[in-house]
């Protein structure tokens, strides 16, 4: 109703506000309009770009070195078997062996340091991210491998923590795991057991540790594609939170 409307009724005398009637409005309060929350905003502790090509680099060239491994030591066992070669003479001439045995064992060891170069760093990150309730440390994620029974789990509980938070830095204790981490464990394991084995039966049992030989080439290559996997979806979660552009 118009303000200033006025009204008449039989027995006044004079045309008398509306108001007077039917009583003063109710006063409405204002709305308060929420301003819209801002995003989380995330930033790199340290930025792992160049650390995750060169690893995803590695990873790839120890796919290529354990397919050539696996081939060489194939033959090598058929010729035994055919009676070809004997073990002796294999271990005294056999050049290629030494090569690509080198070469595993090079490229392995800068594949592994790198790693750990990067589990640090991606932990150092989800710090940074401000998730609450993390149960280890950077340093301790890169300990964890040396630490004697430790080493059997806590590694994989380590890179549980930093997929989930990596995900989501506010609520990463309600985000399930990945089965990338069941099973690059799970090939971690075998690997190191059967190149252990083909170690240790080197001198002895000839043909034992050539299969044992053989099995961690043939595991070496699904792990190295499962960690390539697991570390690149990790890192493009990091670099989602933090909004960058390639």
């Amino acid at each position: 109703m118009p303000s200033g409307t006025i009204y008449w009724q039989e027995g006044m005398s004079e045309w008398r506000p509306i108001t007077e009637w039917l009583g003063d409005r109710p006063q409405t309060a204002p709305l308060m309009v929420q301003p819209a929350l801002e995003a989380e905003s995330y930033q790199f502790v340290v930025d792992p770009a160049a650390l995750t090509k060169f690893l995803q680099g590695l990873l790839c060239a120890d796919v290529a070195v354990a397919c050539l491994a696996l081939v060489v030591d194939l033959g090598e066992l058929v010729r035994v078997q055919l009676g070809q070669l004997t073990p002796d003479q294999l271990a005294s001439n056999d050049p290629v062996q030494v090569v690509i045995g080198l070469l595993q064992g090079g490229l392995g060891l800068v594949t592994g340091l790198v790693f750990l170069r990067w589990i640090y760093r991606a932990y150092k990150n989800i710090q940074g991210f401000g998730a609450e309730g993390l149960r280890f440390s950077p340093g301790w994620a890169v300990g964890y491998y040396f630490v004697p029974f430790l080493s059997l789990f806590r590694p994989a509980q380590v890179m549980s923590e930093i997929w989930r938070v990596s995900q989501d830095p506010q609520d990463w204790l309600k985000r399930r795991g990945s089965w990338l981490i069941g099973t690059w464990w799970t090939l971690f394991l075998l690997c190191s057991l059967a190149t252990h084995a083909s170690l240790e039966l080197a001198n002895d049992q000839w043909l034992l540790a050539a299969i044992s030989a053989i099995a961690g080439d043939f595991l070496s290559v699904p792990l190295s594609i499962v960690v390539l996997r697991l570390i690149t979806d990790i890192y493009e979660h990091q670099k989602k939170l933090v909004g960058r552009a390639d």
